[in-house]
């Protein structure tokens, strides 16, 4: 398996926080009432970002250990 660099997986992190904010940001919601399926794109919107999070942190550990 190839190991992740620090730089790659703050470049994934990033990738996936964008892609998880565009996901969760074209749900529909407001006033509307929103669905299920609305609710659900949301969810996975968050899910995305949590995940871009989780990434960006280990690359920025990751990162700061390999400059030592």
């Amino acid at each position: 398996m190839i190991r992740p660099t620090p730089r790659r997986l703050l470049a994934i992190g990033a990738a996936c926080t964008v892609v998880g904010l565009a996901v969760a940001a074209t749900a529909e919601g407001g006033l509307s009432g929103g669905s299920d399926r609305a609710r659900s794109q949301q969810q996975f919107g968050g899910m995305m970002v949590l995940a871009g999070w989780t990434l960006l942190g280990w690359g920025v550990h990751r990162f700061g250990r390999e400059t030592r």
